[in-house]
């Protein structure tokens, strides 16, 4: 995949990630983006051979959800931990022990 066909990939991520947070304006693009990005790095380390530039669908899922929770907390303040859902933390676990199908 050359540099510009991953960047269209991204940029097609990003645009269905944006959609998924019900963001319809472009001021906070940078944060998402932000986001997205580190969120992609984590799944990296997390996940046995992960391909950031080809995506599974419950890949793709995990990450919007994952975006998602980061951008509509991102103003909270709080003393405890917030954990993942449940559906969240069982993906994760699927695609870190192989669960994904090959």
């Amino acid at each position: 995949m050359t540099d510009e066909e991953k960047e269209k990939y991204r940029g097609g991520l990003i645009a269905t990630c944006k959609t998924y947070c019900h963001i319809d304006y472009d001021d906070d693009i940078e944060i998402l983006e932000l986001m997205f990005d580190t969120t992609l790095d984590e799944m990296t380390e997390l996940i046995p051979n992960f391909d950031r530039n080809n995506l599974t669908s419950r890949q793709k899922l995990l990450a919007f959800m994952s975006v998602k929770e980061l951008y509509d907390n991102r103003d909270k303040y709080r003393s405890d931990t917030k954990t993942l859902s449940a559906a969240v933390s069982s993906m994760l676990l699927k695609e870190i022990y192989g669960g994904a199908a090959e």
